[in-house]
């Protein structure tokens, strides 16, 4: 029972182990689902989610891909470098060789890992990622796959100023997504942009045409009066007309009167812009007063609108006066150095709380570790004290049991050496050894065997207390031996003295007594293990079967 209770314990040791492993690893896999989940989302909360991991270790290669890929796309959404994203690469590794195919992640890894290669500066590379993979999925006619390639092909070259191949790629794009009419307004404007950058005039005003019959939702029409028409406006005047351009910003300024005054503020801005280059110094001055009357904080703290406005004041006054003050201009620049000062301290305060926060977090996490790690070592040192208190207790009682079945032969060697039967050598001989073990005495004083007198007696035999080598005589007891079963020592010892030592002569004779293996362990304080090698050993030297009768075998001989 002891034993089984033991090794309950045990397992159980093991499978607390397990558990807190495996929990750990099932909570990082946990958390880098949930990260992938929201990535598209909240970027952010997502890399939160995702700096709680710790031990990579722990994730098998599934997850490990996983893990880097969210990361990876994570910075891709925000904008950021993707240059310290390089394990993206292994990622996609991984999805190639897997089977059956994940399409899903090997396009994501495939363009993340397009966009880390062009980040680290090796964009031919990154081009000839995408352009195979884009072979490959024209093949299959993997049209969602071929759509997502097209768009970070247009994009990459767009970013590289390569307008040509960029407008092209968009045209491709818009060719295969052409059903998609929630995304033709974006299409057409990125189109008319690239149109003007290439200098394609006759396509950009077809492009800026167009739009307005591609807006379908209230982002389209926002997007529209914001950003496209505004764009139009200075691409015509860019081009030479500035009448078009005019009337266009007149629009945009009529939409968003009594609105908003930052688009209010930057329309009156264009349009001082557009008179300035028709020579109409007047209407550009008036129309920059406004502008300067309706700008807002936007406007103000933002540097491209803020030099912006500045150079429109000093264009003005070098138009009217042929001179440029530079005293305002001075003014301009300090104060846009002392707010970038002023920005860069509030910045370095930002990180300084950061870096702290992160320090906080990262004393907390090991803390937390800490107290896992000693939590475990409690555990195992409860366990391993109860294991060890068990094996005590087993042992304890396996040691009790032991001297009560040794008391318990004693008692029968007593009762037997007391009781007349038919086998009266064997009640003689046993008597004899009893009597200089000391115990007959007692027990002929008070015959019943439980007095308290034979029971310290037996008890200091079986606790090994006093030695029976000490009480016992062989001498007499050989004799004994010798008369009660006609000579049978003095025929040992003169056939085996050179084979058989004492110890295994004295066996050889206690079993000729018939005392069974308990009585021998008990007459001669050896272990019932011992008393079975040595009857092995003698049948090994006596050349006998394993199993053999010594006795018989002796006896014949």
């Amino acid at each position: 029972m002891h034993a089984n209770l033991q090794c309950y314990f045990m397992r159980l040791l093991l499978l607390l182990l397990a558990f807190f492993l495996i929990s750990c690893n099932n909570n990082d896999k946990k958390i880098i689902d949930g990260a992938e989940h929201i990535v598209s989302i909240n970027a952010d909360s997502a890399l939160n989610m995702l700096h709680q991991i710790n031990d990579f270790d722990k994730l098998d290669e599934a997850y490990l891909s996983k893990y880097w890929l969210t990361v990876g796309q994570a910075h891709c959404n925000k904008g950021e470098a993707m240059t310290e994203d390089s394990l993206i690469c292994h990622a996609l590794d991984y999805y190639r060789s897997l089977e059956p195919r994940d399409n899903s992640r090997l396009l994501q890894a495939t363009i993340l890992s397009s966009n880390y290669y062009w980040w680290i500066g090796e964009k031919e590379t990154a081009y000839q990622l995408l352009k195979d993979a884009l072979g490959q999925y024209e093949k299959t006619n993997d049209k969602k796959s071929t759509i997502s390639i097209l768009k970070t092909l247009y994009q990459l070259y767009a970013s590289d100023n390569d307008f040509a191949t960029s407008r092209h790629y968009l045209s491709l794009l818009m060719e295969y997504d052409k059903e998609n009419t929630g995304m033709m307004f974006q299409y057409l404007d990125n189109l008319s942009v690239l149109n003007y950058y290439v200098n394609d005039r006759a396509a950009v005003e077809s492009s800026f045409d167009n739009i307005v019959n591609n807006i379908h939702t209230p982002q389209d029409s926002t997007l529209y009066w914001k950003y496209t028409l505004r764009s139009y406006a200075d691409i015509s005047s860019d081009m030479g007309n500035q009448y078009k351009a005019i009337d266009l910003q007149n629009k945009v300024l009529n939409h968003f009167m009594g609105k908003d005054n930052t688009e209010v503020s930057l329309s009156y801005a264009s349009l001082s812009r557009y008179y300035l280059l028709l020579g109409d110094l007047k209407q550009a001055a008036s129309y920059l007063q406004l502008a300067n009357h309706t700008a807002t904080e936007t406007t103000n703290n933002d540097l491209s609108y803020a030099g912006y406005y500045q150079i429109l004041h000093l264009l003005l006054d070098y138009a009217n006066t042929q001179n440029v003050n530079f005293k305002e201009w001075a003014l301009f620049v300090n104060n846009l150095q002392e707010n970038a000062e002023h920005k860069r301290k509030i910045t370095d305060a930002k990180v300084k709380s950061n870096q702290q926060l992160i320090e906080r977090n990262l004393n907390l996490m090991i803390s937390h570790q800490r107290e896992q790690i000693i939590a475990m070592y409690v555990i195992f040192a409860f366990t391993l004290t109860l294991s060890i208190l068990l094996f005590y207790i087993r042992r304890k009682k396996k040691l009790l049991e032991e001297k009560a079945e040794e008391l318990d032969a004693l008692r029968k060697l007593i009762v037997e050496s007391q009781n007349s039967d038919d086998n009266n050598d064997d009640r003689f001989f046993k008597k004899i050894m009893l009597q200089q073990l000391g115990v007959i005495r007692i027990a002929a004083s008070n015959p019943t065997t439980a007095n308290q007198e034979l029971l310290k007696r037996m008890t200091e035999i079986a606790n090994k207390e006093v030695e029976v080598d000490a009480l016992l005589v062989w001498d007499d007891l050989y004799k004994s031996i010798d008369y009660i079963y006609d000579g049978y020592y003095t025929h040992i010892v003169s056939a085996y003295r050179e084979i058989l030592n004492e110890k295994e002569i004295q066996l050889c004779c206690l079993l000729r007594a018939n005392f069974s293996t308990k009585e021998i362990s008990v007459v001669t304080q050896q272990g019932i293990r011992t008393v079975y090698q040595r009857k092995t050993v003698i049948r090994q030297k006596l050349e006998m079967e394993e199993k053999g009768d010594i006795i018989d075998y002796l006896s014949k001989q």
